[in-house]
């Protein structure tokens, strides 16, 4: 599958130059990685950077809301809080985002995914 992430730039607080972010991947983190997460990875000025979507909360909106977010859907939220993390001046290729339930209202909310 592919999922198109146009690559932008974000100046951000911690960066001397704007950060250029390239989408690279997504896939679940299950196996990969043991843990309960779909993974978007992510390219910052070249450094991997991993942007985690918590299955059980997912599993939790579908539940809740009954709505079953597409993995383009995924990606564009994990490009969204990858950006907001960068403007906020977090230097995000330290270490993994992790976004849950309210992370994940919020972006969807935002990008029209979610009402």
């Amino acid at each position: 599958m592919s999922y198109v992430v146009t690559p932008f730039e974000v100046s951000s607080q911690s960066l001397a130059a704007p950060a250029k972010v390239r989408f690279v991947h997504l896939y679940p983190a299950i196996a990969t990685r043991h843990s309960d997460t779909m993974d978007c990875l992510f390219l910052v000025n070249g450094r991997h950077v991993t942007v985690s979507i918590s299955c059980a909360a997912l599993a939790d909106l579908q539940r809740t809301d009954g709505k079953c977010l597409t993995d383009q859907q995924l990606a564009d939220m994990a490009a969204l809080a990858l950006r907001r993390t960068l403007e906020h001046g977090y230097d995000a290729p330290l270490a993994e985002l992790m976004l849950g339930a309210g992370e994940i209202r919020a972006f969807g909310k935002e990008l029209g995914y979610l009402s």
